[in-house]
Formats: structure tokens, sequence, C-alpha cells
């Protein structure tokens, strides 16, 4: 079996919620010597892409979602243990979360292993954050960059009320933003640092923001 036919498989798998293909292409990612990487943006995050879409369109209702999100998880457990993570960045820290009124997670989970991946400490603040919980975690860590998402439009509000208040109280801190509601014209409109649109996206931003602080910090000596 061919690389792009176990990715379309992992990726249908999602969508039709089937645990059982997942689980035998994602054995089959292993045994084949597939980039993981791939395997898990091309095929598991590609599939629940899709059913993010059916969700908007009102095609899936919660209850399928939830099933797509378990058959995700199913070949995530297999996956994961064999990603190859990058030397630790010393000294990145990145916290991230679903903004105020969200409860989604499966997006920011993807997002959270990519940037593992790449080397960076992460902290997870979970789903339905507060601003003050992460103004509370940034008083008391070191902290380089807040990643902020979300998939709801209605909470948009939250995101930009959030980023007024970090940059109020921590001026050094940046900020990226991401999720199905969220645009580039969006994070340009509120202030933020950077906006991924994808997973993948995702570190090459938190990796550019950060290389572009090290420079700014050059600068300044």
């Amino acid at each position: 079996m061919d690389q792009e036919k176990i990715l379309n498989n992992l990726k249908d798998g999602v969508i039709k919620y089937d645990e059982e293909k997942v689980i035998s292409n994602s054995e089959k990612v292993i045994e084949t010597g597939i980039d993981i990487n791939e395997a898990i943006l091309n095929g598991l995050s590609k599939g629940m892409r899709i059913v993010g879409d059916l969700y908007e369109d009102e095609t899936y209702s919660i209850p399928e979602v939830l099933l797509c999100a378990d058959a995700l998880e199913a070949g995530m457990n297999i996956l994961k243990p064999h990603l190859k993570k990058e030397k630790r960045k010393e000294g990145h820290v990145v916290c991230i979360g679903t903004v105020e009124g969200d409860i989604h997670s499966i997006g920011k989970n993807i997002v959270k292993l990519m940037f593992e991946v790449g080397g960076f400490k992460v902290i997870d603040l979970g789903e339905n954050i507060e601003s003050k919980k992460i103004i509370d975690i940034l008083s008391k860590e070191n902290i380089d960059v807040v990643a902020l998402s979300t998939m709801m439009t209605p909470t948009l509000r939250n995101m930009k009320d959030t980023i007024d208040e970090i940059r109020n109280k921590f001026k050094k801190v940046k900020i990226m933003v991401g999720g199905a509601s969220v645009s580039e014209k969006t994070a340009k409109l509120f202030n933020a640092d950077g906006f991924a649109k994808n997973a993948q996206g995702a570190l090459k931003v938190l990796e550019s923001i950060v290389n572009n602080n090290l420079k700014e910090d050059d600068d300044s000596i």
C-alpha cells in the first residue's frame, strides 16, 4: 500500500469516525516508515479540518464530531510515541489555550503537539480560558509566546479583549492566534504578532516570532 493511500485512509477514517480504519492505517504508517508528521498533518489533521467544515455547515452535529475526535485520538495514541522531537530550544516557553467561551480542544491539541515536536516547552492552559488565568501564568512563568485559538465567531471579542489585557501588562510577550474563525486580517486587527491557519504553519510562525524577538533583543544591547 502506497503512502498516498494510507494518508487518505487516515483522513477518511477520521471523517467517517471509523476507529478501526484509523488504527490499522496508523500501524501501517509505522510499518512502512512514513514520516510521522506527514501522517498527522496530511492524514489525521486533514480529516479533522474537513470534519470542522462539516460541523460549520451543519452536516455534522456535536455527537458526530466527538466520534471523529475519538478516531483521531486513537491514531494519535499510536503515532505520537514515534515522533522524533527536536532538541529542546532552551529558554523558549509558549503557553496555549482556547479563549473564554470556546470549549474546542482538538485543533489546539494538535498545534500543541507540533510545538513540542519542534522543541518548545508548552504550558497547556486548556479550553474556555479566562484572561485572568493567562495573566496569572504570565506573572509566574517566564513565557515568550502566548498562542490563542477559537473556532467560533462569537468568541472573537473575547480573544481581542484578552490580547489587549496581555499587551497592557506584559509588553515583551508575543502573541499568536489561530482557529477556524480567525483570519490573517483579524490577526492584524487584533494586533497579534503572528497568525497560522493550521498546525504545520503554527510551528513555523512560532519559530519566526522567537527568532525575530532574539534579533530585537540583540539590537537593543
